[in-house]
């Protein structure tokens, strides 16, 4: 009786390798002669470890070329049933077992679309999800704008692009959305004195300061507004009452010093930045404040540019 051994089986394993590799171009009778083989080489490998024999490095081997039959399974299915006819039927006829999973391609065909689907319904339950949260943040945590806010919005769109008039109706149908808002009277206002019609502007400025917390929040909004519109004397004087209003605030001594840096006012505007700087209560405005007075530095240290 012949010995089998285990340069045997190598062999063996190797001639599998070699069926593998050549099983889309092989006739479609050599998938029996794979198959068997494979048998073969599992009841050799019994064998050898049952005479405790280290098979560890062909296990190995093994295992990667099985891979090869799982990841053509459709291939191994289709070649199976043209040359048995039906692949059941003689995997009952030859008593062959499920264990011997490389007779089954079609179940594990079967297997890869119910991961495919189990991968694709987990996917639909996590977008579900998703989608449920992103619904609750913004329709409870994530307020919608209010009316009134979506007019703001509207309208500082229209006085970034420069349109005046239509910038000043949309602040005036705010006034009407919500009469107690300060903000949509303050920029009317604003707007109503920069096209010349300072009684107009007065009396948006007075429903404004009656809104606002304060007489210095009043003083700093417009003088911020002032800026946006380029009217820079204007902005310093309300800078100005904003200080003294309140001559710790950071936000009223960093307005007044860009309203003198419009105007070229070099040492003063280092000398707000400078406060703001010593005050040190917000750190975005120290940061500012440090930066600009070291641009204003050099700009007062350079020689001035001829004139023609």
């Amino acid at each position: 009786m012949k010995r089998e051994t285990r340069g045997e089986l190598r062999e063996w394993i190797e001639n599998y390798r070699k069926y593998l590799l050549e099983i889309e171009e092989i006739e479609d009778g050599k998938v029996i002669e794979t198959l068997e083989l494979r048998d073969k080489i599992k009841n050799l490998m019994e064998k050898l470890e049952k005479k405790g024999v280290d098979l560890s490095a062909e296990k190995s081997r093994l295992d990667s070329l099985d891979q090869i039959i799982k990841e053509k399974a459709k291939i191994f299915w289709k070649k199976l049933k043209s040359s048995t006819g039906d692949p059941v039927f003689y995997r009952q006829e030859k008593n062959i077992p499920p264990k011997k999973w490389w007779w089954y391609p079609d179940e594990i065909i079967r297997e890869e679309k119910r991961r495919f689907k189990r991968k694709w319904i987990k996917r639909a339950i996590i977008a579900g999800a998703c989608l449920g949260f992103v619904y609750l943040f913004f329709t409870y945590i994530l307020p919608k704008p209010t009316p009134y806010i979506s007019c703001i919005q509207e309208a500082e769109r229209l006085l970034e692009e420069g349109k005046i008039n239509p910038a000043l109706e949309t602040y005036q149908k705010a006034t009407k959305i919500s009469p107690e808002e300060p903000v949509a009277y303050l920029m009317a206002g604003v707007i109503c004195e920069f096209l010349g019609d300072k009684d107009r502007a007065k009396s948006y400025f007075i429903k404004a300061k009656e809104r606002y917390p304060s007489l210095y929040d009043f003083y700093l909004a417009r003088g911020m507004s002032w800026m946006r519109l380029g009217k820079f004397s204007a902005a310093e004087k309300d800078a100005k009452e904003a200080v003294k209003l309140n001559p710790q605030s950071a936000e009223a001594h960093f307005l007044l010093g860009n309203a003198y840096e419009a105007q070229n006012k070099i040492p003063e505007a280092i000398t707000e930045f400078g406060i703001v700087s010593q005050l040190d209560t917000d750190p975005k405005l120290t940061v500012m404040a440090r930066y600009k007075i070291g641009i204003l530095s050099l700009k007062r240290a350079l020689p001035p540019e001829p004139t023609q």
